[in-house]
């Protein structure tokens, strides 16, 4: 089993072999009344559709925009650069993000918003053509994880800042595996900025009946751990299916309880 594991104000920089903290999250676990289980990224691996649709996206704007400088033209590294500016932030934010670390993009021009909103409808587009031809990929250790709990008698609420979050559940018919389904089509009711926000995971907790301060937060992104330490929610785990040191750092900078490297090791035994 490998985790990474904070000591003081250090970090661990190698996989930390069987411990007893593994053990430990998991009767911290068994002690909240609720989870709250982040959709993407844990449940679906939809981030590498996400990632792969972005570039094609992106590199056919660099390719055709005129933009001559090498930097500009550099094409989407669908690793570093989907990490850097679109894991768990709102679509346009990243975008615009990712646009002006390359220098091209004008926030004060007139045709930047339909700019933004033209290529957030292609992505949209070419994820949808991905998830139509190959299915929704999902995390087993998940949904081991999920039944685990629920056979302890925790409700698990599945939670997601994307719009596609309940609909791609559907898709790998998984709705029925999860007390409640929060995602980003909820925005609007609660009025909500797009991306992570603590008023996700505090309906997901209103839906399950219980309150932050009771409840367990897992999920993959700095932002939402952000999100949760801001929504009062004291037990928060972040994982790192890519095993990088500088992804578990970012995850304990962030306010992580214990980063884990798969699902897998939070799996309540017995």
């Amino acid at each position: 089993m490998s985790t990474y594991q904070r000591e003081g104000s250090t970090y661990a920089g190698t996989r930390e072999s069987a411990s007893d903290s593994p053990a430990l999250e998991r009767s911290r676990l068994l002690q909240c009344r609720a989870l709250l289980l982040g959709i993407d990224g844990l449940v679906t691996d939809t981030a590498r559709l996400h990632a792969g649709a972005w570039k094609r996206t992106l590199d056919a704007y660099l390719r055709d925009s005129g933009h001559v400088h090498r930097m500009s033209v550099r094409p989407f590294d669908p690793e570093t650069d989907f990490r850097r500016f679109f894991q768990g932030r709102a679509r346009l934010d990243g975008l615009r993000a990712f646009l002006t670390s390359r220098g091209i993009y004008d926030p004060g021009h007139p045709d930047s918003p339909d700019l933004l909103r033209t290529l957030a409808s292609d992505e949209d587009r070419f994820f949808d053509e991905q998830v139509r031809r190959h299915g929704v990929p999902v995390w087993p250790d998940s949904l081991d994880l999920v039944a685990a709990v629920r056979a302890h008698a925790l409700p698990v609420a599945a939670v997601s800042a994307s719009r596609h979050g309940r609909r791609l559940l559907e898709a790998a018919d998984l709705t029925s595996r999860f007390d409640a389904i929060v995602d980003g089509c909820d925005r609007a009711r609660l009025r909500v900025p797009a991306g992570p926000d603590p008023a996700l995971l505090l309906e997901g907790t209103r839906q399950l009946r219980t309150a932050p301060e009771h409840s367990a937060v897992i999920v993959a992104a700095p932002a939402w751990i952000t999100a949760a330490r801001r929504g009062g929610f004291t037990l928060t785990f972040g994982v790192n299916r890519e095993g990088r040191t500088e992804i578990a750092v970012e995850l304990y900078e962030h306010g992580a309880a214990h980063v884990a490297c798969s699902l897998a090791e939070l799996v309540p035994r017995g």
